[in-house]
């Protein structure tokens, strides 16, 4: 009886590192992750990076399109988030990160011109 019960315990045991290592390799711990442009948190987050913004710069900025959005759970949530904005007449991409606490306060971490969207 205690052969039968090693090749068991064997196979058990390598089943469950096979499990844990698979599972391990497919989070990204501490890492950005796409989420849906069009979600409320992300729209929010995007409205209060322009307006941030706009006031720093003292320019009009507005908001045209979100064309890619990524979420980090810290303490708290950052968003990095590539916009597609209008300031004057000049349209342009910028990848904003903003920062959401845990008492769901933003902070406009950075503002970049950039490439993000795939069109400039």
């Amino acid at each position: 009886m205690k052969k039968l019960l090693s090749p068991a315990i064997v196979v058990a045991v390598s089943m469950f590192i096979f499990l844990a290592v698979g599972t391990a390799s497919a989070q990204k711990v501490g890492g950005y992750r796409s989420t849906l442009a069009a979600a409320a948190d992300v729209k929010a987050a995007a409205a209060f990076a322009v307006s941030a913004q706009a006031e720093k710069t003292d320019a009009e900025i507005t908001l045209h399109q979100i064309l890619k959005a990524e979420k980090q759970v810290v303490s708290g949530t950052n968003y990095r988030l590539c916009l597609m904005v209008m300031d004057g007449d000049d349209m342009y991409n910028v990848t904003a990160v903003i920062y959401q606490d845990l008492k769901q306060n933003y902070a406009l971490t950075s503002w970049t011109k950039a490439n993000c969207g795939g069109s400039e």
